[in-house]
């Protein structure tokens, strides 16, 4: 049952979450004038503090030659202060944040090359065929390209045009690996009169609706992610600066949004809860503060692609019990080709008496 791989990074994004919160605070250090003497920016990283104060006592003993051939100690520190670290501590499944778990949430996903380019506006003006640019597909895909021609009033396609209008576009090559709806734009005629007077034609296009799929996901999971956030600092002024860049934005929580599932286009507020906060005076030089948080995280399972229903064929009628259907209803969208994401969808119901 769990032999199926998937990773959706969930987890991963928690924590680049919230190192990325913390990641730009700075502390000033000033001389007793009031004049800054040094602008320090606090590193932070992953990991438990007690990892880097146990490299910080101990630092890195190395030998080395002196100019005399004899062999000397020298000790390199391998860690100043300032500096935070973070880990996550339990995870725990949040009961109040349930959601139905047979929901599923779906996103159109186009793949392929591009089906039409309607004209939308054909603009006016014109006096000669305007050239068309076509956004590129994502990395692998090819680019599509087009061709435009403009005529007159009565759709007359002549020379010496002076109000032409778009009329007509079409796909000299259709491209490929689309996987969205690429932007379309209408550039005047590199030889077009500087005075022409052009309201400009605007089109939009289409995908392939017969390699489109939906993509889909159940609901997430609710889970609560507990992270101590520790403050290593050398002298009091030091925490007080970083603490007071950090506490005024929590009452008690803090929400940032998130790209949960990029390719679903999921994006949530999530909230970054602060619970307490300690502090710690080895009284060997280092001063830690911890503050403790809750983050309120979803974990995603496996996504799966489906193809679109494009027909709905139901037999219907009063009595189920004799299996005696009386009619036949056929539905079907209109035109077939539709894609999910049109808005609206038409479609065409067949009622057939059996």
């Amino acid at each position: 049952m769990f032999g199926k791989y998937f990773y959706n990074k969930n987890i991963r994004n928690i924590v680049i979450l919230f190192g990325t919160v913390f990641n730009d605070i700075t502390i000033k250090r000033t001389l007793s004038n009031g004049t800054v003497q040094n602008t320090l920016k606090v590193p932070i990283a992953y990991g438990p503090a007690q990892k880097y104060l146990t490299r910080l006592d101990q630092g890195k003993l190395f030998s080395a030659d002196d100019a005399q051939g004899n062999a000397d100690l020298k000790e390199h520190v391998s860690m100043v202060l300032p500096r935070m670290s973070f880990e996550i501590t339990t995870m725990t499944y949040d009961t109040t944040r349930k959601l139905q778990s047979t929901k599923k949430i779906r996103e159109v996903k186009l793949l392929g090359p591009l089906e039409s380019i309607e004209i939308t506006n054909g603009g006016s003006g014109y006096t000669l065929n305007p050239t068309v640019e076509i956004d590129a597909p994502p990395t692998g895909g090819t680019q599509a390209t087009a061709v435009i021609t403009v005529a007159d009033s009565e759709n007359n396609i002549v020379s010496g045009l002076q109000n032409g209008v778009v009329t007509s576009i079409t796909l000299t090559n259709v491209g490929s690996g689309y996987t969205s709806i690429p932007n379309v734009t209408i550039k005047n005629n590199t030889s077009e009169p500087a005075n022409s007077s052009i309201f400009p034609a605007t089109v939009t296009a289409n995908v392939d609706a017969n390699t489109t799929t939906l993509q889909t996901v159940y609901t997430p999971v609710p889970y609560n992610f507990e992270i101590d956030l520790s403050i290593m600092v050398l002298n009091s002024d030091d925490g007080s600066q970083i603490l007071e860049q950090i506490l005024p934005y929590f009452t008690p929580e803090f929400q940032v949004t998130m790209n949960e599932m990029k390719s679903l286009g999921i994006k949530r507020d999530i909230p970054i809860i602060l619970n307490s906060m300690s502090t710690e005076d080895d009284y060997e030089g280092d001063l830690v503060h911890t503050l403790s948080f809750t983050v309120q995280g979803y974990l995603y399972g496996p996504s799966s692609d489906q193809g679109i229903i494009r027909e709905v064929d139901v037999n219907t009628g009063t009595n189920f019990i004799i299996d005696d259907p009386v009619v036949n209803v056929n539905v079907v969208p209109n035109p077939t080709t539709a894609d999910p994401d049109d808005a609206p969808i038409n479609t065409t119901t067949t009622i057939t008496d059996l």
